[in-house]
């Protein structure tokens, strides 16, 4: 199983209710591929910061409030 279907299946686990054998072949192969271990934790800052972003653009700022929620989920993820 390559690194790029199972990100995929991670993605799509956001969606849809993975198979029982889709949720199996990422817990596999997580467990010799650090990098796919730690994408579901990337992948879901990446996405609160675009929601963040998203309001930032239609309020025209970042208050002072989501500015420290930004600097949280930055550092959750470095």
């Amino acid at each position: 199983m390559t690194c790029e279907k199972i990100t995929y299946y991670i993605e799509k686990g956001y969606l849809t209710k993975l198979k029982v054998s889709e949720k199996m072949q990422i817990k596999l192969h997580s467990l010799y591929c650090g990098a796919c271990k730690a994408y579901p934790k990337d992948s879901q800052a990446i996405n609160e910061i675009l929601l963040a972003l998203e309001n930032v653009e239609l309020s025209g700022g970042f208050t002072e409030s989501e500015k420290e929620n930004l600097k949280m989920i930055l550092k959750s993820v470095g």
